[in-house]
């Protein structure tokens, strides 16, 4: 089984609804060669009669198959365009079989890839060998990962996070890793290849760059070799395996970055000079004791995956000077440490569930991202704090009971967030001060990206969103909506994501949406409490020109489809929430029927999905 992510070249019946990436049989000629022109030239555009003879050779080399076609591509597209170039690409491959690529041939094109890569993105590629096969990886986690493990150069500029984009980004333009999702940094979804982890895996193997166990005999066999084990990642062990040798010393006193996936952690003193600790605790009632985490000196990194489980923190973290992401999503079984507003590096802190008020909030200015900070336990002096967090790019808050002296103190603290990119809030307020937010008569954060006001009822949609031309993710909720309303959003010029809920569409109102009305946007989430959604969207020629996905929630029906839904070109899926009852003259059956009838006369024929 192979894959490819463009379009044009897997059918409907092949593609995931899950991700971008389509499985398909190898390609024919003619497919071939608009996959790989594509790629490298760039859609529409052929390939100049200099480079016609070398470039059908390379692509007999690559039998049809979709992967080693976009490696191979991926390769010549960044390099500058040459006959010589193109030619010692040929030469790499003549090993090859022009017939039947072989396994080992489809590793020896993908190696090409490996051998190119300047030397400062060879590092980063062989450390995503510490996520198993099929783990989605989220680029700012690896991001961190990599400049806790000092992967990524001040020389490349001095934000090594932005400096972390790129390199990921130019992995991704390589296709060494492969995006699943794309709609903001926190929701984007990546994976790698299986053959291509195959090939880190082994070229780690060479370097002693990382170690991988998944048995008891995996690390008997560790514990005995004579190289220094750097990097080490333990896999979830089946059968009580997990429970065999004890990992000593002698295995854990030289690594430097670990991933932990066992339902037992040996003693923390014994990672001597550990940077980067990762914990998988995937077990119900089971508690990971960090009560020693405080004297490992050179750490840089911890994050705490155990949504089943929980922690104990020690009640001082004074000595982790170097600590810049604390990353907790858990439970906490004891007291937080009160000083953690005091380390002098933090940069990135996700609280865990049970999390106390943190006072002194305002201390922590080096913090970029601030996840799970509770409006309910923090009090008002600690929410005006916020204010003071000035480096903050993301922020994420939480909670129940909020009052008016709560709501006037965020507000006003947000409001003086110049670099947010990202604001996510999840909180009822139902109040009238709940309009505060939206009454502003101007938004500081123009640069935000990514905006979830998920439970903040907004009466219309505030005007001050029109601004946020670099907005990309939105939800958000309105207590009434209109044609003005939409239009004000369907301006945004970078929108790719909208999940829009209101309790009521305008009387008589109808949302006429033209050419030039959401650009880019893919994934559109409509949800009316009341009012006939169907009635309300219009859709001409070109509007929505990238939408694929449509979600709609049908409560009042008057038995049609939007008018105009064949105008949305690329539509793949339209997922409907259908709520009928006995006293209602249609039935879930008819709302989806009619939707099925209005797919088989869609030009690109879109799945319907009931939920």
């Amino acid at each position: 089984m192979v894959t490819t992510r463009v379009e044009g070249v897997a059918g409907p019946a092949y593609r995931s609804d899950h991700d971008c990436i389509y499985r398909i049989k190898p390609l024919n000629e003619h497919n071939s060669r608009m996959l790989f022109f594509d790629r490298v030239f760039g859609s529409g555009v052929g390939c100049p009669s200099y480079l016609e003879e070398v470039s059908a050779d390379i692509l007999k080399k690559c039998g049809g198959l979709p992967l080693a076609i976009i490696t191979i591509a991926s390769l010549l597209a960044i390099q500058e365009v040459s006959r010589s170039g193109w030619e010692n690409i040929r030469s790499s491959l003549n090993a090859c079989s022009t017939i039947n690529p072989t396994l080992e041939d489809m590793r020896n094109i993908l190696n090409l890839s490996y051998i190119h890569l300047p030397l400062h993105l060879r590092a980063c590629f062989l450390y995503l060998g510490m996520y198993p096969e099929d783990e989605a990886i989220v680029m700012s986690v690896v991001i961190r990962e990599w400049v806790a493990e000092g992967l990524v150069s001040k020389m490349h500029g001095s934000d090594l996070m932005d400096v972390g984009r790129r390199y990921f980004n130019e992995l991704i333009n390589r296709s060494m890793i492969q995006s699943v999702t794309n709609y903001g940094e926190e929701m984007t979804f990546h994976r790698v290849h299986d053959l291509m982890l195959d090939l880190i895996l082994s070229k780690c193997s060479e370097d002693n760059f990382l170690s991988v166990a998944s048995s008891s005999e995996d690390i008997t066999r560790l514990q005995g070799c004579k190289n220094k084990v750097r990097r080490l990642t333990l896999r979830s062990m089946a059968g009580g395996a997990a429970n065999g040798p004890t990992t000593g010393a002698s295995l854990l006193s030289q690594v430097r970055s670990c991933s932990w996936a066992r339902n037992s952690l040996p003693h923390l003193l014994l990672f001597k000079y550990l940077r980067v600790l990762t914990l998988h605790g995937g077990y119900k009632d089971l508690i990971i004791d960090l009560t020693a985490i405080n004297q490992l000196f050179h750490l840089r990194y911890l994050r705490v995956e155990a949504s089943r489980g929980g922690i104990e923190l020690p009640c001082a973290l004074k000595g982790l000077v170097y600590l810049e992401t604390l990353d907790l999503d858990c439970n906490l079984e004891n007291s937080f440490p009160s000083d953690i507003v005091h380390l002098p590096r933090l940069s990135y802190l996700r609280l865990p569930s049970g999390a106390p008020a943190i006072q002194g909030v305002q201390n922590m200015r080096p913090l970029r991202t601030l996840r799970g900070f509770g409006l309910e336990e923090n009090s008002v002096k600690d929410i005006r704090g916020l204010s003071e967090l000035t480096n903050l790019r993301e922020l994420e808050l939480c909670g129940g009971g909020v009052d008016t002296s709560k709501i006037d103190a965020l507000v006003s603290s947000i409001g003086k967030l110049h670099n947010l990119k990202s604001l996510y809030i999840s909180t009822n307020l139902v109040t009238d001060e709940s309009n505060q937010l939206g009454s502003l008569s101007s938004i500081p954060f123009k640069h935000m990206e990514r905006l979830e006001l998920c439970l903040w009822d907004f009466p219309r949609v505030p005007n001050w969103m029109g601004d946020l031309h670099s907005l990309r993710v939105l939800n958000l909720y309105c207590v009434l909506t209109s044609c003005e309303d939409v239009h004000v959003l369907g301006k945004l010029p970078s929108l790719e994501w909208l999940d829009f809920s209101v309790k009521k569409i305008a009387a008589a109102e109808r949302a006429v949406l033209g050419k030039g009305v959401f650009p880019v946007l893919e994934q559109f989430q409509f949800w009316p409490t009341n009012g006939d959604v169907m009635a309300f969207l219009v859709l001409e020629e070109g509007a929505m020109p990238k939408l694929r996905t449509l979600e709609l929630l049908v409560n009042e029906w008057g038995g049609s489809t939007p008018i105009g839904m064949e105008h949305l070109i690329l539509l793949e899926r339209i997922d409907l929430y259908v709520n009928s009852d006995a006293k209602s003259s249609w039935t879930k059956d008819d709302v989806l029927s009619a939707f099925r009838k209005a797919s088989e006369l869609h030009p690109n024929r879109p799945s319907v999905i009931e939920w």
